[in-house]
């Protein structure tokens, strides 16, 4: 018989034993720390049976008090099992409610995307920190003199706003001129010049960048030569020409304090031609399929070829040489040439086809005055950048110039401004690497 089953026996048998002597008494004193300690918890000892199955000591169990005993014993040791197993239960229970409620932390992970900041590029020179509003319109290219008289040249040197790009080749007389290129028209200076006339050959390159044309009288067509005028019309190209323009904007004007001819007093005021492009109604926005995407390098990058810290180019046998030296403190080129420190991140040689056309009685003379025409055949060149300089060749594609290195990759121009250098490739156009400044003559 197991423990609990001999309990739950003694338990009825207290209870029959109960009902039978009515008024017999239990007397359990209540003294816990003597009784705990005068308590046997020993196992009690199995009745012995006889061989009837009767225990030998049925007769006086419920006599004996040592059989009273033993049962107060057992019956006191359930009631503390039960006071203990209450009391765990009680615990259990108190220590659930008071336990702090767990709380469950969600983690959520956010995945910041960082966005590369978009740079707004001038087209012509790479340079960041350009106009927003500039962004896809057209640029304007403004016809400058380089006559010695007209020298130099306002603008050319602006500390903000000097020309994106230079463009210089010969027209007549030995003389070159030069070509100015902004791709932003509404930061021009307030002041440029000397404007002059416009040339077949320079409206043809100045659409190669959609340019807007910007000149002060043209050459006109008579026997084999065909002048600007006829150039604008069969080209359909917008410009805007002193001679026949109605100026209430006061967009050009003369400036007379250098005491020179007067067709050197020209200048273009440059505060005024965004509103005089406005009022023309010229289309602002850039034609991509005709305007040249020079590319550029993200930062300074020397190309593979020799060593120039000193450059000489001759546009052909009629002119004289224009020098450019290098400056290892700016990284640039620099030409005084123009009687002012002009300088150039890049220059750029483009040798091509010329020929020289003679118009008679020019301007009523009676003599014959010849016009240097150049064809955009492409051809050969040179780049020159951070004190070294490349081979290069070059064409005109679909209305846009492309420039190939000596592989045929595209070539790259370091971010800066840039000089044209536009020679005759028949006609003894020439650059020589390393010339010293002193070997060429003081006026070009």
């Amino acid at each position: 018989m197991s423990d609990h089953n001999e309990i739950d026996d003694i338990l009825n048998e207290i209870k029959s034993k109960k009902e039978s002597e009515n008024k017999k008494d239990f007397e359990i004193k209540d003294k816990t720390d003597n009784s705990f300690s005068s308590f046997d918890f020993s196992e009690a000892e199995e009745p012995k049976l006889t061989s009837s199955g009767k225990s030998l000591n049925d007769d006086d169990t419920d006599d004996k008090p040592e059989n009273n005993k033993k049962k107060i014993i057992i019956i006191a040791v359930v009631a503390i099992l039960v006071i203990a197993i209450v009391a765990g239960i009680v615990f259990a229970v108190t220590k659930s409610k008071n336990k702090e409620p767990e709380t469950t932390t969600t983690t959520t992970t956010t995945q910041t995307t960082t966005e590369v900041p978009v740079l707004i590029l001038n087209p012509l020179t790479g340079e960041s920190e350009y106009n927003e509003n500039a962004v896809g319109k057209r640029p304007v290219a403004v016809v400058v003199e380089n006559a010695y008289a007209a020298r130099p040249q306002w603008g050319i040197d602006d500390s903000k706003n000097s020309p994106d790009i230079i463009l210089e080749g010969e027209v007549e007389g030995g003389e070159t001129r030069m070509l100015w290129f902004y791709a932003d028209y509404t930061c021009v200076p307030d002041q440029i010049g000397p404007i002059r006339s416009a040339r077949p050959p320079f409206i043809k390159f100045s659409e190669l960048f959609d340019s807007i044309f910007i000149h002060w009288g043209q050459s006109s067509s008579r026997d084999n030569y065909v002048g600007a005028d006829t150039v604008f019309k069969t080209d359909n190209v917008d410009h805007i020409n002193q001679m026949t323009y109605s100026d209430k904007l006061g967009l050009f004007g003369r400036d007379k304090s250098r005491g020179v001819s007067s067709e050197h007093t020209g200048v273009l005021h440059g505060n005024k031609l965004e509103q005089a492009i406005e009022n023309a109604k010229f289309r602002t926005d850039v034609n991509e399929s005709s305007f040249t995407n020079l590319a550029f390098n993200e930062k300074d990058k020397t190309v593979s070829g020799d060593k120039c810290t000193a450059f000489a180019f001759t546009f052909s046998s009629n002119t004289k040489t224009r020098d450019w030296t290098y400056s290892e403190d700016d990284k640039m080129y620099h030409c005084t040439d123009y009687l002012t420190d002009v300088a150039r991140k890049n220059l750029l040689v483009l040798y091509d086809t010329t020929e020289y056309v003679a118009k008679s009685n020019y301007k009523g003379s009676g003599k014959s005055e010849i016009y240097c025409n150049y064809k955009l055949a492409g051809g050969s060149g040179k780049l020159v950048s951070l004190g070294v300089i490349t081979d290069i060749t070059w064409s005109v594609q679909n209305g846009v110039l492309k420039v190939k290195d000596s592989n045929g990759n595209d070539v790259s121009l370091n971010p800066g401004k840039t000089w044209i250098g536009y020679g005759s490739s028949n006609k003894g156009g020439k650059d020589k690497n390393n010339t010293p400044v002193e070997s060429t003559s003081a006026q070009n």
